[in-house]
């Protein structure tokens, strides 16, 4: 089973040399995979939705929408439980069960698209276990946060959610091909009829699904045996509800839920987009593009965040959010222009890039600010350094926890508001304008409590 570490110093430079950082390296590549094969299974099932109706699932456009508004919907709630359920059975284990938790999802996938009399019911129920995979980052990342020094916290984080952000873009880019072959013969059902307009042909939608499943069980295996577990903190409830009194919490809460929020939604939301926008247009060799472009700049913007401060990355990001949704808003079709779809995937490449350098550089920022926070009350108080790290890292974990839970809530706003706004107004241009307000209030925010000269928490 994991290992358990009793005496964990990273700001201690003779342990980090000597014995902390190939410690924390191992348990922060464990991390990265497992996080990225939870990323896999989460958003799997928006490119499953784009082709049920294809194969003989009868769904209206707004069935999609929330189909694929689901899976975040759950992560976020799953989040209340996961970022607090591994520092009392220990991060490593937790790696090692949370991974085993998506046999659940991948079977469960695998055995509904084999039915199109499947109830509409039944699809949300499956959409919904789709969601466990989006609970990871809650723990996966806190803990990780405890395993480097303050110096070295911002790329690490960035590395581990950068890398296993990327999870989606792999799921995107593999199982439109994946589906094409019979990879499990027998063992994996008969094929589906996939028909649009006039091509026809043979697929296998559950091998989106069982694809999956060997690696989850070397990666929950390698993570029994080879992750650590820190000594427990015992983060609780009321750990988060004490993090939640102080300001810089909410916060930081809301710039991560710009940036994150609007990786998961767009990545959920963006192939039925191209479809509607463009039906002429075959989206699906693209979509794979921003996903992984923004998974790769959250390292980036980690790295920003250590360097050049976490307040001015973060308002550097929004601007660019901003500047790209007015880009796709003069991209969309009208009734004199049929639009221009390289431009609208530019457009949102940009948005991604700056989503991603938002992650890295926003969620960075919990556990700084709370340490310095502490480091100031612990000269007051005439504490040790010693204890002043635990505070604080207690407090940054918790509020990141926070953080984590209500930032994937974006993932479920952003389709549900494309489908509410495509039902209400027979177009998306509301929603794009809705979200171009949020990133020019969040430029606000980041510019006022961490940027400006001045600033109480200039980090």
């Amino acid at each position: 089973m994991t290992v358990s570490i009793k005496r964990w110093e990273p700001e201690n430079i003779i342990f980090w040399l000597s014995r902390g950082r190939r410690i924390a390296s191992r348990n922060l590549w464990l991390s990265i995979c497992a996080l990225h094969l939870n990323f896999n299974i989460w958003m799997m099932w928006s490119m499953v939705v784009v082709n049920l109706p294809s194969v003989g699932f009868l769904l209206s456009s707004q069935q999609q929408f929330l189909l694929v508004s689901i899976p975040p919907l759950v992560g976020a709630l799953m989040r209340l439980i996961y970022s607090w359920i591994w520092s009392w059975v220990g991060g490593g284990l937790w790696l090692g069960i949370s991974t085993l938790l998506l046999l659940l999802p991948a079977c469960g996938v695998g055995a509904v698209v084999q039915d199109i009399s499947a109830p509409f019911w039944l699809l949300l129920l499956v959409a919904g276990l789709c969601g466990v995979g989006g609970g990871a980052s809650a723990s996966h990342l806190s803990n990780t946060s405890f395993f480097f020094p303050k110096s070295e916290k911002g790329l690490a984080m960035g590395l581990n959610a950068g890398l296993g952000n990327l999870g989606v873009s792999v799921a995107q880019l593999l199982i439109p091909l994946l589906i094409l072959y019979p990879l499990f013969g027998g063992w994996g059902g008969e094929p589906q009829v996939w028909g649009h307009g006039g091509e026809v042909r043979f697929v296998w939608l559950q091998n989106a699904a069982y694809i999956w499943l060997p690696f989850i069980i070397v990666i929950a295996l390698v993570c029994f045996l080879y992750a650590h577990d820190l000594p427990k903190l015992r983060i609780t409830p009321h750990d988060q509800l004490d993090a939640m009194r102080d300001p810089h919490t909410w916060y930081i809460c809301l710039l991560y839920m710009g940036s994150y929020g609007t990786f998961l939604g767009f990545a959920a939301a963006f192939p039925l987009l191209a479809r509607n926008m463009f039906p002429l247009v075959d989206a699906s060799p693209y979509i794979f593009i921003g996903p992984m472009v923004c998974a790769l700049s959250r390292p980036f913007g980690g790295w920003m965040g250590d360097r050049i401060g976490g307040g001015i990355a973060t308002v550097f990001s929004n601007t660019l959010m901003a500047v790209g949704t007015i880009g796709v808003y003069l991209s969309m079709p009208s009734e004199s222009s049929g639009g221009s779809f390289l431009w609208f995937l530019l457009m949102f490449q940009l948005i991604f890039f700056a989503a991603g350098i938002g992650n890295g550089s926003s969620y960075q920022l919990a556990p700084k600010v709370f340490l310095i926070q502490a480091g100031r009350e612990a000269q007051a108080r005439g504490e040790t350094v010693q204890q002043a790290y635990l505070r604080g890292g207690r407090r940054g974990a918790s509020a990141m926890n926070v953080s984590s839970v209500l930032a994937a809530f974006g993932g479920f706003v952003i389709p549900k508001a494309f489908g509410s706004s495509l039902d209400w107004f027979g177009s998306f241009v509301p929603a794009f304008g809705m979200f171009l307000l949020f990133y020019l209030l969040l430029m606000a925010v980041a510019g006022w409590h961490y940027c400006r000269r001045g600033a109480p928490m200039h980090c």
